[in-house]
């Protein structure tokens, strides 16, 4: 069941960009009922020390994507939207990993300020908290490469998103992309250089 659903999910990650707007997430189970596969063994432990090392610095680049309008699928309709990005990783502490980044429009004036900060420590990868309310689902992990679910809920909504990160010798790419309520919200995709 599990490799099934990773190979719907892997499918889906190649097709994201012809998606629907409002369409459901790449599996028939919810993910946001599956329980937090997090738990690390000493080998990935072992990956995202380098990786986390690997990123260490200051990037530029650009993201594209879309976000979505609409209640119903067949009125739907994509925003595209593009930035300018500059993010700054910084590895002062063992296995934790916190990125900041600014965010510029292409076309407006609009800058954003975000944080993200992965924590590998005691055995766990998390986002954002280092408790359970961090938790998240593991697709993939390796040395340059980075898949993985987690939900956050506001009310009524819950989100379920998925962060994958690449890694090539002198750049990166970040893919993000959200599911509300089990519709598809937004992608976005970051190509990073240093």
């Amino acid at each position: 069941m599990r490799i099934t659903m990773m190979l719907v999910i892997l499918l889906a990650s190649f097709t994201l960009s012809a998606a629907q707007c409002l369409s459901a997430p790449p599996s028939k189970v919810g993910l946001a009922d599956l329980p937090a596969n997090n738990k690390l063994t000493r080998s990935q432990e072992a990956s995202l020390n380098r990786l986390f090392k690997d990123l260490s610095g200051s990037w530029v680049g650009k993201s594209d994507g879309f976000y979505c309008i609409g209640e119903e699928p067949s009125n739907a309709r994509k925003v595209a939207k593009s930035h300018r990005l500059e993010m700054v990783f910084a590895n002062d502490d063992s296995m934790v990993l916190r990125a900041k980044t600014n965010a510029q429009e292409r076309d407006e004036f609009t800058q954003r300020i975000q944080s993200l900060t992965l924590y590998a420590n005691q055995g766990y990868l998390r986002f954002d908290q280092n408790n359970e309310a961090g938790d998240i689902w593991i697709e993939a992990l390796s040395s340059t490469h980075v898949s993985v679910w987690s939900v956050s809920r506001a009310g009524t909504v819950y989100h379920l998103i998925n962060r994958v990160l690449k890694r090539s010798p002198s750049a990166f790419t970040l893919t993000m992309t959200t599911y509300s309520n089990n519709r598809l919200t937004s992608h976005y995709v970051a190509r990073m250089s240093n």
